[in-house]
Formats: C-alpha cells, structure tokens, sequence
C-alpha cells in the first residue's frame, strides 16, 4: 500500500468462517495508524516501511499478514498487491476474474482439494465472500459450464435473511427481539457487546450498534458448508 492509503482487513479462520472478538496489534505504530471496528481493522499508512506485520488474536489462535508502504502515487506495475492462501491440503487450478458488481467479487479462486473441488469468491482487496465445492450448488455465469465433479447442496439465496429486517437506526432491543422470533438464541455477553455476528443457514449477518445501542452498519454474507 502507498503512504495516505487506507486498507481493512477481517480475520477469517481456516474454515471460511468470520472471527469474533478479534484482538488486533501492528507491530510498528509510527508506520501506520490501527483503527477497529467490530470484527474490521483498518491500516492508514503513515510514512514508507518494508515490512510491518498485523496480527489478529481470536479464539486461541493468531494469524498474520505483512504489509509494505511504499511512497509516491502509484505502486509499480506488477507489484502484487495482496495474496490468498491456499486451504489447508489444496493446490490452486485457476483464477477466474469475475463479471464487475457491487460489493461483489473481484476473482473465483479454483482449488483441488481431497475431498473435492472449491471455488473461493475474493474481494479486491483480498478478502473471501464465500466458498463452496463444484456441483449442484449455484455457481456464478463465470464459471458455469465447467467440470462439476462433487455433488453440493443447492443454496436458497430467495430464503429472507435477519440482516433484510434491520434497518438503521434500529435499536438493540428491536434487534433482539426480531433474533428471538426466529429463534436465534443470543448470549448475555453478546447482548452487551457493540458487535453481533449471527450465524444463518447460507447466511452470516454482522451487525454494529453505536453507544447509544442502535444500529449504525449491518453486512450479510454468502455462506455454505
């Protein structure tokens, strides 16, 4: 990244799913500034540095990534601006850029896998929308008529989402309850936190309350097994 840019980053584990209660460190504070929101942190780069490390700290584990500021306007043509590890056991066949969209994603990343084959949706900014194995499951126009050889349950993206029902400004209560009406169980601890990630079949919905407990960010987000 180039000094003055911005860049966010979330903590995915191994099996795709979000983190929760991230802990987040920057191993050179002069060179960059670290702000976090719910389960986001987000780098500004300050001055030049080769090779300062973010660290998230979750559930008993840590993950890194490395980041080097450049100076000047633009980064040099060729410069790999971020990479995604393969999952645990896979090999990466092909990547595949994805038809431009809103808040979509940027690539499908193709990886053989032992007990099948799986596409990745990835941000632009490197970030994993969703992932499933090749079959039955819907898959994006990009990739239709490829080799299917797992089956894959089909997902229902018309099945309404909790994240459809909240609306800005709703407060913690009112989020609450709609939770419960569909028989979401929330802890007391995560009543109290500003942070909620509920977990749906074929959905994830995070959802961001201000101090004064009303919503102020929700995100719903593809999921399968």
């Amino acid at each position: 990244m180039l000094v003055g840019d911005t860049h966010t980053f979330r903590a995915v584990g191994k099996d795709g799913r979000i983190r929760r209660n991230v802990r987040w460190r920057v191993s050179s504070e002069h060179a960059a500034t670290l702000t976090t929101d719910g389960d986001e942190a987000t780098l500004q780069a300050d001055e030049p540095y080769s090779s300062l490390v973010l660290t998230a700290y979750a559930e008993g584990d840590s993950s890194e990534a490395t980041v080097e500021i450049r100076s000047g306007t633009s980064l040099p043509i060729g410069t790999t601006k971020w990479s995604v590890t393969e999952l645990t056991g896979c090999k990466t066949m092909k990547i595949t850029p994805a038809v431009p969209s809103a808040g979509g994603p940027d690539v499908y990343v193709q990886e053989s896998c032992p007990d099948g084959t799986y596409v990745r949706a990835i941000t632009e900014d490197g970030r994993e929308l969703w992932r499933r194995r090749i079959g039955g499951a819907f898959l994006p126009p990009e990739l239709k008529g490829k080799e299917q050889t797992q089956a894959a349950e089909h997902i229902n993206l018309s099945v309404p989402s909790l994240c459809d029902d909240v609306s800005s400004c709703m407060t913690k209560d009112a989020v609450s309850k709609l939770a419960q009406d569909r028989s979401f169980r929330l802890e007391e601890k995560e009543r109290e936190s500003n942070n909620w990630v509920i977990e749906e079949r074929n959905f994830r919905c995070t959802i961001s309350f201000d101090n004064a407990a009303t919503v102020v960010k929700k995100k719903k987000i593809i999921i399968t097994d």
